[in-house]
């Protein structure tokens, strides 16, 4: 039997899974030899600290205001890569062997957060917080798809396929 969390405990899970996120890819870009991995990894960090931050924005305006917020949807393209490491809980990327590893630790971590929110989008009666959640959701299955490519890139190909640029 599962029980059903309220908002505020989901923003926080959502939140500390978030956060964890973008620990984990800043990691992974810090490992990641190619300068395409690194990139798109660390724009992955990037986009993932966007998300903790909007989701922030979201927890004080419900806690002051009990009003949803905007969310302003983000692409790749929108987030400069960086250079930062961060300490993820979790599965550490040390303990990962190879970007492939790598990769399919990402995906599989990528399509809980894209089920997270849309059970939230579900949850959600204000129209503002459905948007919000099933953007988040449509986020995080572009960075599922663009990670999945990569995967098949470096599988079958030996190379990162990414160019900076993905659906934009």
């Amino acid at each position: 039997m599962t029980r059903k969390l309220g908002l505020e405990e989901a923003l926080d899970i959502a939140m500390d899974a978030e956060l964890k996120a973008q620990a984990f890819y800043a990691q992974a870009a810090v490992q990641t030899n190619d300068p395409k991995g690194r990139d798109l990894l660390s724009r992955l960090a990037a986009f993932e600290q966007y998300h903790y931050q909007k989701l922030s924005e979201l927890a004080d305006s419900l806690q002051d205001e009990g009003a949803f917020i905007d969310y302003e949807p983000r692409t790749m393209a929108q987030f400069a890569p960086g250079t930062g490491a961060g300490e993820a809980s979790g599965t550490p990327v040390e303990e990962l062997e190879g970007e492939t590893a790598i990769l399919t630790k990402a995906i599989e971590n990528e399509k809980i957060a894209g089920e997270r929110y849309k059970a939230l989008v579900e949850e959600t009666e204000d129209p503002k917080g459905k948007a919000m959640f099933r953007q988040l959701a449509q986020e995080e299955r572009m960075h599922e798809r663009i990670l999945e490519d990569e995967f098949f890139s470096l599988s079958n190909e030996g190379v990162w396929g990414w160019s900076g640029l993905y659906g934009e």
